[in-house]
């Protein structure tokens, strides 16, 4: 006797013999199947998926099932598509990122041209002679990121933008080509497909390697967290909108979210969007029989990930300004959805959001963009920064966003620490002209790191002047090497630290353990800021004792005093970098550093102590390493002048620097430094100013600063 199994069983149920059909031949061009009975003659079993994979017990899908009982399966897709045209799911489409007309119609117009504005660069998409996009491009650069991104499809809004604001249907009419044209040629890969291999045993292979960029489980958490499910309800009353287009979107939605479910990334930052994504289409799409097990597993993922990311103090483990406001985005969307579906979503993860965006309002650079630190661009927070500020009822934030045009003054001095990220941010206003500093002394970060501890960044008077160098690439993800532009961008050699015989620095602890301690670490006082830590974890290749130390000592008002301590146990050569913004023109003063850009922010940079220097600019160097370059964002570089200190030591050695800032001719400044006893007194007078004697200490301790009238 055969025993039928639970699924043969509903598979007889949704499919009687009297409508099974064997597949036809896929016509010449897919273009024609636009209508429910070509999707059924060309792809039966992607039907077939789609009924099995719905909840057919639910009382507005009877008619669904009634259809299929009578062996009826076109009418039941049509009935399947009358449900959605009939239901009212626009809190879906709510969830699409604000997208402003006057920006989506140039990038829709584009797209019309089969051209795609993807990281910093537009290109024409290549057809297959098929018809229909190379989906497996990767760019005029064969740069990976830009396939992901193409895959990802966040594009896609624009047309709907457009064609809601023009009423034009060509846009949808596109919208409903691309999608068609996608789930046609990227069914779900079957499990023995190397992409699950690579997904469950050897994450750390190149994707690449077997040849796909379709389904990375990141952009499927794109598609369905950031356009799919609110496309299809937005497309609803377009006539443009095929049916075969509808009924390919709901397949793949349930292949895409059964996929997410079962091979979504473990601790890591693509894990927020991929729970977005998950989360979103099982809110959207409660038809499917598994939609609450798809918004109640990514919510609780969510949950635990939010507590295991986000350290207390707001900052993302990567320590990435970036990828900062990506976990923050799909943390937030998450419980935005829940919440617009009529979910309830718990104080603490609400807090910890808040918690994310105070990082991203107090860490911002007068100008409102954000820092460099590991992969990061220099993006525009304050669009973020306001909106959230009237969600969480936070004057404060408003207040340095404009600022001081608009809210409350913050109740606590301008400088802040991020204790448990490691990171300083010393100003002394919230004005356009405040001075900002940014001090790194952070673990080295859970992902896109950049050898980068004790780095420092300054801007001052509406201008940058010290910066990190960016992240430019992709390309080459892992590597160090100063020879070849992701290494360079990842390594020491783009960011004002110390080379060590011409080495950078390895990668330290990518988390932090306990947070900075204040008055020990770190102490903030009426006129003076100062964060002190050691990078200990050794150079690239460099064999012995090779240890840095240094102080951050911000003078409020004045100037930013960087004391370096170098611990060896062999004669060493090093090299002090300063990186100036590309738009500092820089000169040399003796020994001496000096941008003189007139009517504009400038810095004096002025060695401290008795080593002897040598001093050098470098600025768009390639050979025999890269050095001298920046990258403001992804996929853009221009020259930036560099200044190189080079010296020889024989044994363990302190030196200083005094960094001045001045709106158009920096002052020259007398200084002198004495050591003894375990500390450093460094003393400085500029003309017309009071003097300062600073004691700095060189173990543990806090400094002391005493201004002479």
């Amino acid at each position: 006797m055969t025993i039928l199994r639970p699924f043969c069983l509903l598979f007889i149920l949704l499919c009687p013999i009297s409508s099974i059909a064997l597949p036809a031949p896929m016509p010449p061009d897919w273009t024609t199947i636009t209508s429910a009975e070509a999707l059924w003659e060309a792809y039966p079993e992607r039907l077939r998926s789609l009924f099995q994979a719905l909840d057919l017990q639910t009382s507005s899908l009877e008619p669904v099932l009634r259809a299929l009982q009578q062996g009826d399966t076109v009418q039941a897709a049509q009935s399947l598509l009358d449900h959605y045209q009939r239901t009212d799911r626009t809190w879906v489409v709510t969830t699409l990122d604000n997208l402003p007309p006057e920006e989506a119609l140039p990038a829709a117009q584009q797209l019309m041209h089969d051209s795609v504005y993807i990281n910093s660069q537009t290109d024409q998409i290549p057809h297959h002679p098929e018809g229909g996009w190379q989906w497996d491009y990767t760019g005029p650069d064969r740069d990976d990121e830009f396939g992901y991104s193409l895959n990802g499809h966040k594009y896609l809004p624009n047309l709907y933008v457009t064609w809601q604001e023009t009423d034009d249907t060509a846009y949808a009419a596109l919208f409903d080509q691309l999608i068609r044209d996608w789930v046609i040629h990227h069914p779900l890969p079957s499990p023995g497909d190397s992409i699950y291999l690579v997904l469950d045993e050897s994450q750390g292979l190149d994707w690449r390697d077997i040849g796909e960029v379709e389904w990375r489980t990141l952009e499927t958490g794109n598609r369905l967290g950031a356009s799919w499910p609110q496309l299809f309800y937005g497309f609803q009353t377009s006539e443009a909108f095929s049916p075969a287009a509808r009924l390919l979107m709901l397949c793949s939605i349930n292949d895409q979210a059964t996929y997410l479910q079962r091979y979504h990334k473990q601790g890591h930052n693509w894990t927020t969007m991929e729970m977005n994504g998950l989360a979103l289409a099982g809110l959207a799409f409660p038809e499917f029989r598994e939609a609450s097990s798809w918004a109640d597993y990514a919510l609780e993922v969510m949950t635990r990930e939010i507590r295991r990311q986000v350290y207390p103090d707001g900052v993302q483990t990567e320590i990435s300004t970036k990828t900062q406001w990506v976990a923050l985005h799909r943390f937030e969307s998450i419980a935005t959805n829940f919440q617009k579906a009529g979910y309830e979503i718990s104080d603490a993860y609400v807090k910890r959001v808040e918690d994310m965006y105070n990082y991203l309002a107090y860490s911002m650079r007068p100008d409102g963009h954000q820092p460099l630190n590991n992969d990061s661009d220099r993006e525009d927070l304050r669009p973020r920064v306001l909106q959230a500020a009237e969600k969480f009822n936070r004057p404060d934030w408003q207040w340095i966003a404009t600022n001081g045009q608009e809210g409350q003054l913050p109740d606590s001095l301008p400088t802040v620490v991020f204790p448990w990220g490691g990171m300083h941010v010393m100003r002394n206003g919230w004005d356009a002209n405040a001075h900002w500093a940014f001090f790194d002394s952070g673990p080295f970060g859970t992902g896109h790191q950049h050898a980068d501890k004790l780095h420092l960044s300054v801007s001052a008077y509406g201008k940058d002047l010290l910066v990190d160098g960016g992240r430019y690439t992709h390309q080459d993800y892992f590597s160090f090497d100063p020879t070849i532009w992701r290494g360079y961008f990842r390594s020491a050699f783009s960011h004002n630290v110390i080379l060590i015989d011409g080495k950078g620095q390895n990668g330290g602890p990518v988390r932090a353990q306990t947070p900075l301690k204040a008055e020990h670490d770190y102490t903030h006082q009426p006129t003076y800021d100062y964060a002190r830590s050691t990078f200990s974890d050794g150079f690239e290749d460099v064999q012995g004792k090779a240890i840095h130390t240094r102080s951050v000592l911000y003078l409020r008002d004045q100037y930013w005093i960087v004391l370096d301590h170098f611990d060896t146990d062999r004669p060493r050569t090093l090299q002090a970098l300063w990186h100036y913004a590309p738009t500092c023109d820089v000169q040399l003063q003796a020994s001496e550093a000096v941008s003189t850009n007139p009517d504009e922010g400038n810095l004096r940079i002025v060695p401290m102590g008795e080593v002897a220097w040598q001093t050098d600019i470098v600025s768009g160097q390639e050979e025999p390493f890269i050095q001298g370059w920046y990258s403001a964002d992804y996929g853009t570089k221009e020259p930036n002048p560099t200044v190189v200190y080079t010296t020889n030591i024989t044994q363990p050695t302190t030196f200083a620097w005094l960094l001045v800032p001045a709106y158009g001719e920096v002052p020259k400044v007398q200084t002198q430094l004495q050591e003894a006893a375990g500390k450093v007194v460094l003393s400085i007078e500029e003309a017309g100013k009071s003097a300062v004697t600073v004691t700095l200490p060189l173990e543990e301790g806090l400094p002391t600063v005493v201004q002479t009238p």
